[in-house]
C-alpha cells in the first residue's frame, strides 16, 4: 500500500472539508467518469475540485482545485494541482495567480512561500509564465514525507485564509471578467492535461469537453 497515495486521499478529503465549511455545493453538475465537485458562496464565484483516481488500474492519482473570486473582485485565483504515482509526486503546483498586481493577497502568498525550498523546482513553460505569479510553488519528484507534508499543508492553510479573506472583502465597481477569462485561456494551452488523461484511457472528446466546460470554463 502506497503511503503517498494514502496521504493524498487524506488531503483531498481535507480540501473538500474546507470547501464544505466555507461554501455551498453549486447546482452545476457534470457527467464525467471521475469525481467533480463545484462550490460557490460569499466571496467565491466558483470553486471546482476534481480527482482522477486511477491508483488500481494505472498507479496514478491526480487532483486539481481552482477557486475564482467574483468578477468584481481583483483577488487572485487560487490554484492547486498535483499528480503522483505510488512512490513519488511527479508534479505539485500551487499559486495565487494575480488578477491585479497590487491586491494584498499577492503579498500574503509571497510571504507564505518564501521560507520553503523544494528539492526539484519545475521550470514553467511560456503559457504558465503568462498567468502564474513569480512566487508559484512548482515542485517535482517529491519522495520525502516531510516535503510532501509541507506542500499539502501549505495548500490547505492558504485555502482557508483565502476563502476567509474573500468572505470579508468589500466588492468594487470594476469588472475583472476579462482577466479571469485570460487565466482560463492560458490554462487551456497546457498540453499535459489532455495527454495524461488520454493516456489513462479517457476519450479525447470527453477530455476536451471537460477542459472547456468544467476545468477552465470562460464566462
Amino acid at each position: 500500500m502506497s503511503l503517498i497515495f494514502n496521504r493524498l486521499e487524506e488531503h483531498a478529503q481535507n480540501l473538500q472539508a474546507i470547501l464544505n465549511s466555507r461554501l455551498s455545493r453549486a447546482d452545476e453538475t457534470h457527467d464525467f467518469p471521475w469525481d467533480n465537485l463545484v462550490y460557490n458562496g460569499k466571496g467565491a464565484r466558483r470553486a471546482h475540485i476534481d480527482i482522477v483516481d486511477k491508483r488500481e488500474e494505472k498507479k496514478l492519482y491526480m487532483m486539481h482545485l481552482c477557486v475564482f473570486p467574483y468578477v468584481n473582485s481583483s483577488a487572485p485565483i487560487y490554484g492547486f494541482d498535483l499528480i503522483a504515482g505510488p512512490n513519488k509526486v511527479t508534479g505539485a503546483f500551487h499559486d495565487f495567480s494575480p488578477i491585479k498586481c497590487d491586491h494584498p493577497l499577492n503579498d500574503t502568498f509571497a510571504k507564505r512561500v518564501e521560507g520553503y525550498s523544494w528539492s526539484k523546482k519545475r521550470e514553467l513553460p511560456p503559457w504558465a509564465k503568462a498567468i502564474f505569479s513569480e512566487n508559484m510553488v512548482s515542485a517535482g519528484n517529491i519522495r520525502d514525507a516531510k516535503e510532501l507534508d509541507e506542500v499539502l499543508n501549505l495548500s490547505a492553510r492558504n485555502l482557508l485564509e483565502y476563502l476567509d479573506y474573500l468572505e470579508d472583502e468589500d466588492t468594487t465597481s470594476s469588472d475583472y471578467t476579462e482577466a479571469q477569462n485570460r487565466y482560463c485561456h492560458y490554462q487551456k494551452q497546457n498540453p499535459h492535461t489532455p495527454r495524461v488523461m488520454e493516456s489513462l484511457g479517457y476519450d479525447p472528446d470527453t477530455v476536451n469537453r471537460f477542459i472547456q466546460t468544467c476545468l477552465f470554463p470562460e464566462i
